[in-house]
């Protein structure tokens, strides 16, 4: 306000010097002083709005570097195995959305966490079993050896002999079923996927056990049009190798093999066999590694052909699924056709 008064009291006293400068020729030099005047105000308003931005940068920079350095220290000293997780008071743009995102993967890597404690004790629990298998037919081998070299009737050192072999190729079969898990659950494996007849591999795997449906007197069945997938021929042939071994060691009953084309370029093959207790299988549990060598110690096997199967599917884009109903155990094989 004083301002103002002082300006209006100036012009009061300068107005007759303006009328005359008005009209002389130096109005064009004054009017060129004014002008210089108020780009002097221009100049120093725009410098002290620079200013005041920088500043303001400078102090949202201090803020964003405290809370980021607040929320590292948390970090590194963050014990791995507790449940801690960021938080923030700050409302800075993007700050909530930060420590959200942070907070999601310290969840996500908690929770894989846990899964690998709990698998590596599940492997645990499952190698020891599988010990318990190795150790048996290898005690029972090196028993029946004992009793050959002591035995002086032929016959029946020769029949001691054959039932150390079959011992010793019970447990040859055990560790093959380990090595073989150990490959598929290998993400380095390579598979090499191409074009494979379905219907002659098929056809391959139920002939080389054609001498054990024999003796049980199963005749099996197969249904399937000459159709090509995409798969790895070797794995693929892994797959069903331990499917049929399954039917074999649990079934009840023939076992029959039916496929089946279905949409988007897709194929199902169905292993169906009967069993003899189908209320004690668990469907959603019999892809888990060692899931029969914890279930019964009577049966045969160590539960790793089907987990084997499973991996191997997966591996090559597969899918693999089990379903009991009326009595009959049915596994279905999902794969792409070519």
């Amino acid at each position: 306000m004083m301002r103002e008064a002082f300006l209006e009291q100036l012009y009061r006293w300068l107005e007759p010097l303006v009328d005359w400068l008005l009209a002389s020729s130096r109005m064009e030099w004054w009017a060129g002083v004014v002008e210089r005047f108020h780009m002097a105000d221009a100049i120093m308003l725009t410098a002290m709005l620079a200013l005041g931005l920088a500043m303001g940068a400078v102090f949202v920079v201090a803020c964003y570097a405290t809370e980021l350095g607040r929320q590292a220290r948390f970090l590194t000293a963050r014990d791995r195995a507790s449940n801690a997780r960021l938080t923030t008071s700050s409302r800075l743009p993007g700050m909530v959305s930060l420590v959200d995102s942070v907070n999601a993967e310290l969840a996500a890597s908690d929770a894989e966490r846990v899964e690998a404690l709990r698998s590596a004790d599940e492997f645990s629990r499952g190698l020891s079993a599988l010990s318990h298998d190795v150790r048996t037919p290898l005690t029972g081998a090196r028993g029946y050896l004992q009793l050959a070299r002591e035995e002086e009737d032929p016959a029946r050192r020769g029949a001691q002999l054959a039932a150390a072999d079959a011992r010793l190729a019970a447990m040859a079969g055990l560790l093959d079923e380990l090595f073989s898990y150990a490959r598929a659950a290998d993400p380095d494996t390579p598979f090499e996927l191409g074009s494979v007849a379905l219907r002659p591999l098929l056809e391959q795997v139920l002939l080389g056990h054609y001498p054990e449906f024999e003796g049980r007197g199963w005749e099996p069945a197969l249904e399937c049009e000459d159709v090509m997938v995409e798969a790895d021929a070797e794995a693929l042939a892994r797959i069903v190798e331990n499917l049929v071994v399954n039917a074999l060691r649990h079934g009840s009953g023939t076992l029959s093999v039916t496929v089946r084309p279905t949409e988007k370029s897709r194929v199902l093959a169905d292993f169906a066999n009967p069993v003899a207790e189908p209320g004690s299988i668990d469907a959603d549990r019999l892809f888990e590694r060692f899931y029969q060598a914890d279930a019964s110690r009577a049966t045969q096997g160590s539960g790793l052909g089907l987990s084997v199967a499973a991996e191997l599917a997966t591996a090559q884009g597969m899918e693999l699924s089990a379903r009991v109903a009326d009595g009959t155990l049915t596994i279905t094989l999902v794969m792409s056709t070519v």
